[in-house]
């Protein structure tokens, strides 16, 4: 029996093929973030084909959704900018069920909101204000009763400076449970914990963006309703008719699939190590589409004589991100011009929002169905949204 003799160039193949399956094996081992990463740049000419936008939207929308899909690496995104006169146009971006799925995102696809939440928050206590059952200068603590507090700065906290993150929490030099993984925090359901919290600086000194004030404020809602935060927020708004909804810990069957490759610590699951039914009802926990948000905010314009735009009249520094804070929102305006855009912006683990309201009553908001592989471009990437508008309206 003749027995066939490999070739070396057989060998060669072979050992070649080998060389290459244990160089891929190693790369995806040892850089698999990386690797991942890297991936967008060939999913990017794919999705960029899926952007679509509705009949007559203006040209700065597509030129924005081009930017997005370039400069935050996100597939599945909403765009949607309701005029001064109340027209709605939208534009989306990529797939529900991840990369080449079966389900295209549309303006009803569910995205959760993250931080800009808040707004509703805001206007939940704005409108208490409005009807005279509290008011912008009164104290917290005469509002929500709390032991003899070991710092007495916090008894000067007023219902304005946790509406204008200067209440004196600063979440980058003390401790807070509110986004921490496996911690129960202490806000809004052992409330008497504040009398023994040191506040980081003075009341109404600075602006310190805070989450811990903004879950005080839905306490103070519950207490001046008499109802738990979320039955308050739909009595108020009527949100379930918007299909918005708050979340818990899982995600909603109808939310899009989020994209995690620019986390490194949290992945799919992360919800679960978080109390998004009592803590974080106020701070971040609603879902919705972006069209549903900016319809709402728009309805909230209307509000009167304070709304989401209100500010105090104190100085601030208006041209810089992050120089002030509103009632509501981040009031920005560019050197030399009389043009506001006020800004609330969001992040959780996959998922970054924004929403602006312009001074002409505009509203634009934004969801990406991903977390920046860069935080450091999002004051970019908010101040080329301005310049949009800002030429889009022909503002002199």
């Amino acid at each position: 029996m003749k027995i066939n003799h490999i070739k070396k160039k057989d060998i060669v193949v072979i050992l070649g093929l080998l060389a290459a399956i244990f160089f891929w094996a190693y790369i995806w081992t040892n850089h698999h973030f990386e690797v991942k990463k890297k991936w967008w740049y060939v999913q990017y000419p794919f999705v960029k084909r899926t952007i679509q936008c509705s009949e007559h939207a203006p040209l700065f929308m597509y030129d924005l959704m081009a930017y997005t899909l370039k400069n935050q690496k996100s597939m599945s995104n909403q765009l949607v900018y309701v005029t001064p006169t109340g027209v709605v146009y939208h534009c989306e971006s990529g797939w529900e069920d991840g990369f080449l799925g079966d389900v295209p995102v549309t303006e009803n696809s569910r995205f959760i909101y993250a931080s800009v939440s808040k707004v509703v928050t805001a206007a939940m206590v704005i409108d208490l204000v409005n009807q005279g059952k509290i008011q912008l200068d009164q104290k917290l603590v005469d509002i929500i009763h709390i032991p003899e507090p070991k710092d007495q700065r916090i008894k000067n906290i007023t219902v304005r400076m946790l509406l204008e993150h200067s209440a004196g929490f600063d979440r980058f030099k003390t401790y807070t449970p509110m986004l921490t993984r496996g911690k129960k925090p202490w806000c809004p359901t052992n409330i008497e914990y504040l009398s023994r919290v040191t506040l980081d600086f003075e009341p109404n000194t600075q602006f310190q963006y805070s989450n811990v004030g903004y879950c005080l404020l839905g306490a103070i809602t519950e207490q001046v309703t008499g109802q738990p935060f979320r039955e308050a927020v739909e009595a108020r708004y009527h949100i379930a008719k918007r299909d918005i909804r708050f979340i818990d810990q899982n995600i909603l069957p109808d939310e899009i699939q989020y994209d995690h490759r620019n986390e490194i610590v949290y992945g799919k699951d992360w919800r679960k190590d978080f109390d998004f039914k009592d803590s974080l009802s106020a701070v971040g926990g609603l879902s919705g589409s972006a069209k549903q948000m900016a319809l709402l905010a728009k309805h909230m314009l209307a509000e009167k004589p304070l709304n989401i735009l209100s500010r105090s009249e104190q100085p601030c520094a208006i041209n810089l991100s992050e120089g002030c804070y509103g009632f509501a929102m981040e009031p920005y305006q560019r050197k030399r011009s009389d043009f506001t855009v006020y800004n609330k912006s969001g992040y959780f683990p996959g998922v970054e929002t924004d929403i602006f309201v312009d001074d002409l009553g505009g509203v634009l908001t934004i969801f990406r169905g991903a977390t920046t592989p860069a935080r450091s471009s999002l004051a970019d990437f908010r101040k080329h949204i301005y310049d949009q508008l800002f030429t889009h309206y022909n503002v002199k």
